[in-house]
């Protein structure tokens, strides 16, 4: 994939995943006559056969989605619900296929506002690549609060976003081969090396981090932690879930008691924090306690 390319390429595979999921199933000159009308076509009519073919293998590799063909019916997505299961794949689709629409009508920027995400994504393409290609990258890094950038080798494993933020998880050489999580924004550079690496088969991104809120506390100790949520904010609990383990335990007419099975990290702490008066730990008794140390501190301030 030429580099000048890989980001239009990129966008050009994600075209064609929504409008064959778009669609259910659709016929090849269909798929041409949208083409047509599409920004990314730069006046091209047609796909030509060899192309469709080469963007339907690379769309596998990098997605894990096969593109299958009916002769009654046309092409579609041969595992439909493996899209709507993976958060990732649909997120993607989703923000890929938007930002398509809007770049073929210029009109509607006007009536989207959307989240700032750091730069960092500049380096996406790249990531994904070394990941389907299982190549090493050499970085250059530069930590919060670090005077100097590092520069050293990475074997990256999978993509989070969080918070605005983008992230890899990687075996990284420095300290010491341990995987670890970076901010795709504070990455100066990045390039491919001669050397490659091998993921376990049965690796599982998603799986990985099921067991943290946030990016930190992969190696934590999951406890069972209770919130007491005010009425007035447990539809949003319900309807957006805190973690992927919540459940309400508990219902009453002035609130409801939402539990989760998830490493105490400092993001689940801020998390807790910024719902303020709303939310109160129940349990465990040590979060409970940093939570009212916190807000011990927080009302020092404005004293």
């Amino acid at each position: 994939m030429p580099k000048q390319n890989s980001a239009i390429l990129l966008n050009k595979y994600i075209w064609l995943i929504d409008t064959i999921y778009s669609a259910g199933h659709i016929t090849r000159d269909e798929i041409d006559r949208r083409w047509c009308r599409s920004l990314l076509s730069e006046n091209e009519m047609s796909i030509p056969p060899r192309t469709f073919h080469r963007w339907r293998i690379a769309i596998e590799e990098l997605f894990q989605i096969s593109i299958e063909y009916d002769k009654w019916k046309g092409y579609y997505i041969e595992d439909r619900s493996d899209i709507e299961r993976n958060s990732m794949r649909k997120w993607l689709i989703n923000t890929f296929a938007v930002n398509n629409l809007i770049n073929e009508g210029q009109h509607l920027r006007q009536h989207i506002c959307f989240e700032e995400v750091p730069s960092g994504q500049r380096f996406l393409t790249t990531i994904l690549e070394a990941i389907r290609d299982k190549i090493v990258l050499r970085v250059t890094h530069r930590g919060f609060g670090k005077p100097e950038p590092s520069t050293f080798n990475i074997k990256p494993y999978g993509l989070k976003i969080f918070k605005q933020r983008w992230y890899v998880l990687a075996e990284s050489e420095y300290p010491d081969h341990r995987l670890l999580v970076y901010a795709l924004d504070r990455f100066e550079a990045m390039e491919r090396t001669d050397e490659t690496y091998e993921i376990p088969e049965d690796f599982d991104v998603a799986r990985h981090f099921q067991l943290s809120y946030g990016v930190t506390g992969l190696n934590g100790t999951p406890e069972l932690i209770q919130l007491k949520v005010d009425v007035s904010q447990v539809p949003y609990f319900r309807s957006l879930p805190l973690h992927r383990s919540q459940k309400e335990e508990e219902t009453t007419e002035d609130y409801s008691v939402f539990s989760y099975f998830v490493v105490p990290t400092y993001e689940l702490r801020q998390e807790i924090l910024s719902h303020g008066a709303n939310v109160e730990v129940v349990s465990p008794k040590a979060l409970r306690e940093q939570i009212k140390e916190e807000i011990a501190e927080m009302h020092k301030l404005y004293k």
